[in-house]
């Protein structure tokens, strides 16, 4: 049985290993990108100054 050759060499050599890798890193990006714009910061009042204890 013969092995087929390979006619050319690929034309881009670690194409798909760097399309992988974008996809991954858009994923998280998105992630907390979303997350970001979904949660919503509000200012928490002070709390009043405790008063001393009696002694």
């Amino acid at each position: 049985m013969s092995r087929r050759r390979r006619l050319s060499p690929p034309w881009l050599p670690g194409f798909w290993p760097m399309v992988a890798f974008l996809l991954l890193l858009g994923s998280v990006a998105g992630y907390y990108y979303g997350l970001a714009k979904l949660t919503d910061f509000k200012k928490v009042p002070p709390e009043p100054a405790a008063k001393p204890a009696p002694k």
